[in-house]
């Protein structure tokens, strides 16, 4: 099964440990015995929160996995491990949940039914850079809803490079590349205590 997080496979299940995290919320659905589906979000330290790139509150949750089996899709397993996982996120009095996604539509219809905004839409691209530059610094621009990205001496960059892939900020700015493949990025942030007002 092709996934566009090409980049961020484990071979094994993601841990929610100090000095990072002080939670997770991990849940399974099981079908005859088979894991069917998989929820996984681990909470941050308060500190860590309070300086979170794209929404810094008190209390902030990440999305860290979620999926559900290509054969039991569409049956409302996602919504029934989302109930369970934000309720216990209300219970531990979380500001926010951060989700990130790519160009998954199904997955990106499914967290806008939950009330999740957009914070950032970016891009990865897969290809060469026509003109490749030094190091940068990543911030978020609410208004616009995208990340910005500058060099040490605070001009504007146009993309960075992540791992060997460029992750690019403005869709015009693709022309810059000759690109073997380019996919969406998209980030969320879903307000779980009504009081989150930032």
């Amino acid at each position: 099964m092709f996934s566009d997080f090409f980049d961020d496979i484990s071979q094994s299940k993601d841990t929610f440990d100090l000095p990072v995290f002080t939670d997770s919320i991990e849940l399974v659905a099981l079908y005859d015995n088979k894991i069917i589906g998989l929820l996984d979000i681990g909470i941050y330290t308060k500190e860590i929160s309070q300086k979170y790139l794209y929404y810094p509150a008190d209390s902030v949750a990440y999305f860290s996995n979620f999926a559900i089996h290509p054969d039991y899709q569409g049956l409302k397993i996602a919504q029934q491990l989302f109930d369970v996982a934000k309720e216990q996120l209300i219970q531990k009095q979380m500001d926010v949940l951060a989700v990130f996604t790519r160009s998954d539509g199904p997955a990106n219809h499914l967290y806008q039914k939950w009330g999740a905004e957009l914070i950032a839409k970016n891009y990865l691209v897969l290809g060469i850079a026509k003109n490749e530059k030094e190091s940068v610094k990543l911030s978020v621009d609410k208004g616009k809803k995208q990340l910005i990205v500058t060099h040490p001496h605070g001009e504007i960059a146009n993309y960075y490079k992540r791992d060997g892939v460029y992750l690019v900020t403005k869709e015009e700015d693709l022309a810059l590349f000759d690109a073997h493949k380019i996919i969406p990025e998209y980030s969320y942030i879903l307000k779980i205590n009504s009081t989150s007002k930032k």
